[in-house]
């Protein structure tokens, strides 16, 4: 069974611990590493301590967050799904060339009463090299809208993607109809 001292020695020898603002290891192994706002050179941390932890034995789902500043918009803004899946579709799949939506990765977007948004999304393989740079640009298009408090990404691959979910548009952009 992993421990917090294990995921602790291993975030530690990846980043220094200042930046690191709390570690946590659940019952079922699922660990969630929050980093300072100002953590330097954040995606190459990322990615390595995505790899490192999931190199440990008992580990479950991994989740990487970056703390957070109040957003102050001054007004009371009302979201809206759409306004959000419209945001997101400027995250491009960098080797297919579409946005996430129109591939058909966001499985799930829940706004709730604080503002805060959940989305629950895929990649087209477990094995993408690209999953925490695209987990991070979905992040940060949702936190760049106003009034957006937070954001939550969660990865799954329960469905698994398949090129069906493509959207139809796209389907026949890429000649799949």
């Amino acid at each position: 069974m992993i421990t917090k001292e294990d995921v602790e020695r291993t975030v530690k020898g990846i980043v220094d611990e200042k930046f690191v603002k709390s570690i946590e290891v659940d019952e079922k192994g699922n660990v969630t590493v929050t980093l300072s706002r100002d953590t330097p050179d954040i995606d190459n941390v990322l990615i390595k301590l995505h790899s490192e932890i999931g190199k440990l034995d008992g580990v479950g789902m991994i989740t990487i967050n970056r703390e957070r500043g109040v957003q102050e918009t001054g007004e009371s803004v009302q979201l809206t799904k759409e306004m959000i899946l419209e945001k997101l579709k400027e995250v491009i799949d960098p080797e297919i060339g579409v946005d996430v939506v129109n591939l058909g990765l966001i499985y799930e977007l829940e706004i709730r009463p604080d503002n805060t948004v959940y989305v629950k999304m895929t990649m087209t393989t477990p094995g993408c090299p690209l999953t925490m740079w695209i987990l991070r640009a979905v992040e940060d298009k949702v936190l760049e809208i106003p009034g957006v408090k937070d954001a939550e990404i969660e990865l799954t691959f329960d469905p698994p993607w398949s090129p069906e979910m493509i959207s139809e548009e796209y389907k026949k952009r890429l000649g799949l109809f």
